[in-house]
């Protein structure tokens, strides 16, 4: 064995002793009784980091795994950063917790809760599962100094996580992410102390939300819409087996939607998710239900949640079958949507919109098209939140913010809410039936306003410690060598956000990149107007792809260009897939 391996083992043997429960002795101990050293070295060779807006990771014993000692350890590290940052004011106005359905979700929800009440910090604690978006909710109507929610979102049942919020309602950003980060590295894996759910309540430190945070949540999600009176149309809804049916029932029945039939497979919330894979509507696998009803029926729209309810997935007729609709799809829909709706006075550039920076450029054509201000952040919903935040602040008009991947937002929101987002679409798609048309008429027409905009994404899984070194690898070779051809179009330019430049390649001319932070992340400018982003997951051990291609079309050439664009689509992914 290598030196690290040796060390894993030696931190595994430790786990197998008091004060670890007896579970996680005996899970540890199997793996070395069966001298699992890969197994071993992976969950014990390194440590779980404090990362994008916390913590997420696979189920397990070990250090590098969610569980109770690492939900502990992150909790305590938050404590020590609010009382040793920010003092009285962040104790006295505490933390809000909530937790989704998740396998152990609630029993690290109740530990985040203890190791804060420990700590005399108050903490309002969700009395069951909720959708995400109730904890940034619950921060601003109780005044609260941070959120926790303990959720792994889109990802695989078999992962947990740990998100942090601040009092704004947005994700973490430095210096918070890095305070937290620091303490948590010095901290032991045990010995954290906790109180009780029924003690911290008793002793005052522990205040339960119910039914009446939930209800005041459903009631903004519907005044939040838009309202255009319309609410005639034939809805099918799944959440997947998560969190959101009961904000969304609620919401409907209070906006007036009457025609809304739920999966009943996917209705109620489970860990297990109704036997799929991960609860995300960005995979096919999670559809074939939904859309089985929807054709048996007639439905105008499908929506889909995923599994903590903050993100969206679309499914409208066309042509007598059901279309999925891409993320960038779905944003320009909303998009176009609400600046539609905006009152003349607000049709301007102290109103703005936001995408990340692998979105589709379409946002920045339809904001530029109508009069609206655009920007563009780093990937995240913590960057566009706070963004937002700053904006309305000094007195803008925030309209909308969204990422390509069914992360969608408006309002007062500053995190990605699907439950908001699947009344504005479910009210888009009764407007569209009020005035004689369908969805999918109004996304041609955005085309042939703005632009043929067609999106694709690849990605590649490096599993492992190992993983980690190579996907490092292979973004530094692209860094340091880029390609001068991509599926035979010439690479114009290349956006390097880890050295904050951009390098045309024809003569080496660089442009520093002034309006964005630093991120580990490459973008590619095809000569004919395509694009390709790469940049490692923040929350899987991933390389992501994103790509784009875009034309100009009339009435009488946009089928022939869509099609020619869709096909060049496949042809740049087939090259970028060797890429990775």
């Amino acid at each position: 064995m290598n030196e690290l391996q040796t060390q894993a083992l030696e931190t595994a043997k430790s786990w197998t002793k008091e004060p670890f429960d007896a579970n996680t002795r005996a899970e540890v101990q199997a793996l070395i009784d069966n001298n699992d050293i890969e197994t071993i070295t992976n969950r014990f060779g390194d440590t779980l980091h404090f990362g994008t807006a916390g913590l997420r990771g696979v189920m397990g014993a070990g250090r590098t795994m969610m569980n109770v000692y690492m939900i502990a350890k992150a909790s305590k590290a938050l404590a020590q950063c609010l009382i040793e940052e920010y003092g009285d004011e962040a104790v006295k106005r505490g933390v809000v917790v909530g937790y989704d359905c998740r396998h152990h979700s609630e029993e690290f929800a109740r530990m985040t809760a203890g190791v804060l009440a420990a700590n005399h910090i108050k903490v309002y604690l969700f009395d069951r599962l909720t959708p995400t978006n109730l904890v940034p909710f619950a921060i601003r109507t109780k005044n609260a100094f941070a959120g926790v929610m303990v959720t792994s979102s889109h990802n695989p049942k078999i992962y947990n996580g740990y998100k942090v919020f601040w009092s704004n309602g947005a994700q973490i950003i430095s210096p918070v992410d890095a305070q937290v980060a620091s303490r948590m590295d010095k901290l032991a894996d045990t010995g954290h102390d906790f109180v009780s759910i029924e003690d911290g309540v008793r002793d005052g430190y522990i205040e339960m939300m119910s039914d009446e945070t939930i209800d005041a949540y459903c009631d903004w999600v519907v005044k939040s819409a838009v309202h255009t009176g319309a609410n005639d149309v034939d809805i099918i809804y799944t959440p997947l087996g998560g969190t959101g049916w009961e904000c969304a029932s609620k919401s409907f029945d209070r906006a007036g939607f009457k025609k809304v039939r739920v999966v009943e497979e996917e209705k109620t919330p489970s860990g297990d998710f109704a036997g799929l894979d991960a609860p995300n509507p960005e995979r096919l696998d999670t559809w074939p239900r939904a859309l089985k009803m929807a054709k048996e029926v007639g439905a105008e729209i499908v929506l889909a949640n995923d599994g903590d309810a903050d993100r969206l997935g679309c499914a409208i007729p066309v042509n007598g079958e059901y279309k999925i609709l891409g993320g960038n799809q779905i944003g320009a829909l909303m998009l176009y949507y609400l600046i539609q709706h905006l009152p003349e006075n607000l049709r301007n550039h102290d109103s703005f919109a936001i995408c990340s920076v692998v979105s589709s450029p379409l946002t920045r054509a339809i904001c530029e098209g109508m009069g609206v201000d655009f920007q563009e952040t780093l990937t995240g919903f913590k960057w566009m939140g706070n963004v937002a935040d700053e904006r309305v602040k000094r007195g803008q008009h925030f309209i909308f913010a969204y990422e390509e991947a069914f992360g969608f937002t408006y309002s007062d929101a500053r995190d990605k809410d699907g439950i908001l987002s699947v009344l504005l679409l479910a009210e888009l798609a009764a407007d569209c039936k009020a005035n004689g048309k369908k969805v999918s008429d109004v996304l041609d027409e955005i085309y042939l306003k703005f632009g043929i905009h067609v999106e694709d994404a690849a990605e590649r899984f490096y599993e492992g410690l190992s993983g980690k070194e190579t996907m490092a690898n292979v973004l530094a070779q692209l860094r340091n060598n880029p390609p001068h051809a991509i599926a035979g179009i010439e690479v114009d330019s290349v956006r390097d956000l880890l050295n904050l430049k951009t390098t045309k390649l024809a003569d080496s001319t660089v442009t520093p990149v002034i309006h964005l932070p630093k991120q580990d992340m490459l973008t590619f400018y095809l000569a004919d107007g395509s694009w390709i982003s790469l940049r490692p997951s923040g929350t899987e051990p991933k390389l992501k792809a994103y790509l784009g291609v875009r034309c100009v079309a009339t009435k009488d050439d946009y089928a022939v260009m869509m099609s020619a664009e869709k096909v060049k689509i496949e042809r740049i992914k087939e090259a970028v897939k060797q890429m990775l």
